[in-house]
């Protein structure tokens, strides 16, 4: 006999956890200039003002971790206020364009400023830890694919300073949800954003509103309930 398995509800993350999470890097942050980055170099979250972008760029566009470390100086446009995911980051294997939300606008600006101050060209990935932490003598020379262990570090460390679970798949899965739960949803936007290459997938983010259901079932079935 075949045991139907139970949908698992998405891995999400609150409004509040959100909250603390930025809260927490924005105290890093702080204490980063403070300290005017002496002996930061040992800490997973440092430099926090790189991994700020790193969780902006995360929870606002909706790409994955492989998407993210794929990520080119071409392939972010700041005036039109688009990115390029190309196929080799994407887990489809195709490349598709997505939109830039202003609020993030500033910090991906800043990012590619940094990165071309050390000597960062449009081939080269945006997203390489090691460009960002390397003297400015060696940036130059910080090449190939960058590696996921800066990241790992800095989720591991972020877990640990939030007392939740803070991982790259959180904020996609939130980013899902949030738009599937919109009264104003576009199922076909939804499903180009993420990505998706069935509706299906997309309807997977889909969660009922229990209170809004009740609302509608007392409005349609009030006449029904009367009779009893």
């Amino acid at each position: 006999m075949n045991v139907r398995q139970e949908k698992k509800r998405k891995k999400t993350l609150t409004k509040k956890q959100v909250k603390r999470i930025l809260l927490i890097l924005e105290q890093f942050h702080e204490e980063e200039k403070r300290s005017d980055g002496v002996h930061w170099r040992s800490c997973a979250i440092r430099p926090a003002w790189y991994w700020m972008i790193v969780v902006n760029t995360l929870r606002f566009t909706g790409m994955r971790l492989n998407q993210l470390l794929h990520l080119r100086l071409r392939d972010v446009n700041l005036d039109e206020r688009w990115i390029d995911l190309c196929s080799e980051g994407s887990k489809t294997h195709h490349e598709w364009r997505i939109p830039m939300v202003s609020h993030l606008v500033p910090g991906m600006r800043h990012l590619i400023d940094e990165a071309m101050k050390r000597g960062a060209g449009p081939e080269d990935y945006l997203f390489h830890y090691h460009r960002y932490v390397a003297l400015m003598s060696e940036a130059p020379f910080v090449t190939g694919l960058p590696e996921l262990q800066p990241v790992k570090g800095f989720f591991r460390r972020l877990t640990k300073e939030c007392g939740f679970p803070v991982s790259p798949h959180r904020f996609w899965h939130t980013l899902a949800s949030t738009l599937m739960s919109a009264p104003e949803r576009n199922l076909y936007m939804v499903k180009t954003m993420l990505g998706h290459r069935n509706v299906s997938t997309t309807l997977e983010y889909v969660e009922i509103d229990l209170k809004g259901t009740a609302r509608v079932l007392e409005k349609e079935l009030a006449e029904l309930t009367d009779v009893f």
